[in-house]
Formats: C-alpha cells, sequence, structure tokens
C-alpha cells in the first residue's frame, strides 16, 4: 500500500513537472531581432572579406534602440512652484514671533490643475540686509501643500528677506527674496504690514 502511494505521488510530481516544462520557453526575445546571418554565412564561406568593423549583435543592440527608461525620458518632468509666501505679521517687534507659510504646486503637469498633495521638504533661510543668513527654517507641513514655521525675530531692526527651498520626487527648486519681513524696536509694531 505505502509503495503504490508513493508510486502516485511521484508519478503526480512528473506529471507537474512535464506540464509546466512545456509552457517554458527558452528563446531569447532581443536575440530573435538579431536580423538574418545567411548573407554573413555565405560571405564566409566563400571568403569574400567583411567590414572592418564587427557588427553589433544580441542584447547590446537592441538595448542601443530600445531603452526600458524610454518612456520616463519622453515624459515632461513637473517642477515645483511656489503659489504664496506670506509672513504673519510682517512688521514685528524684536524678539516677536512670525508666521511664515508657504504653499507650493506642481508646473507643467496635470496634477497641477487638481491640485494633488506634493510630498516635500521645505526650508526657510532668512537674511539680514547684507545677505548674511541670521537664521534657518525648516517649514512643517500644515495641512494640503501649505508649509509653516514660526519664527522668532531675535535680531536687530531692519528689513530682512526670505529665501526658500523646496525639494520632492518631483524636483528641487530655490526661490530667493519671495518675502520680506520688517522688524521693528520692541512695541513698535502697530499694524501689520502686506507681505511683498
Amino acid at each position: 500500500m505505502k509503495n503504490s502511494t508513493l508510486f502516485l505521488i511521484c508519478m503526480a510530481f512528473l506529471a507537474t513537472i512535464v506540464a509546466l516544462a512545456s509552457f517554458a520557453s527558452a528563446e531569447c526575445a532581443s536575440c530573435m531581432k538579431e536580423g538574418d546571418w545567411s548573407q554573413s554565412a555565405s560571405n564566409f564561406i566563400e571568403g569574400k572579406p567583411t567590414s572592418d568593423v564587427p557588427a553589433e549583435f544580441g542584447p547590446k543592440v537592441v538595448r542601443k534602440t530600445e531603452s526600458q527608461f524610454e518612456k520616463n525620458a519622453q515624459s515632461p518632468t513637473a517642477g515645483l512652484i511656489l503659489k504664496s509666501i506670506t509672513a504673519s505679521p510682517a512688521l514685528v517687534d524684536s524678539a516677536s514671533a512670525v508666521k511664515i507659510t508657504a504653499v507650493f504646486a506642481l508646473n507643467g503637469s496635470e496634477q497641477a490643475d487638481n491640485e494633488t498633495e506634493i510630498q516635500l521638504t521645505s526650508t526657510a533661510s532668512i537674511k539680514d540686509s547684507t545677505g548674511k543668513e541670521v537664521e534657518k527654517l525648516n517649514l512643517i507641513k500644515a495641512s494640503g501643500n501649505e508649509y509653516s514655521k514660526d519664527w522668532i525675530a531675535n535680531v536687530p531692526a531692519g528689513i530682512y528677506s526670505v529665501d526658500i527651498a523646496a525639494s520632492s520626487l518631483e524636483g528641487a527648486e530655490n526661490f530667493n527674496d519671495v518675502l520680506q519681513i520688517e522688524v521693528v524696536g520692541s512695541g513698535n509694531a502697530t499694524e501689520a504690514a502686506p507681505a511683498a
């Protein structure tokens, strides 16, 4: 009884192997595109010289003509755009907080119209009137494509400019001098000026 069960299991295993082998193919898809070698063979038999340049054949020729990255190369890449940037308030007392908010979108793609949410990292570089960086902030995602962070203006009175850098899978962009924040002496900021 044990021998007949073992025999049936072996036969089932062999039948499965034969069935799977019938579907297997050892043909190389790129080798099928090599071309007709009959002319080259007859020239060799007749002793006719061939070109000094070796003939290219096989997968290497196919890779030159059909790149697997062809689709990616043809599709235009979408770039990041800065839709808006604000400072609230834009006129601030020294040592007070200013909220810097930037809203991003994709440019040059269908996604820009749909307002698709973008995953990115963004920094705000705050510079004084001489162009020296006084602080760098990592903006944090607030909602959708809006990123913001508070800046404590522990700086002397003056006008400060903001540069924004953003990067995502869609690309990276730098936006220079996109915002100005005026820092005044303590207690002098009576009204918030509109963002530049």
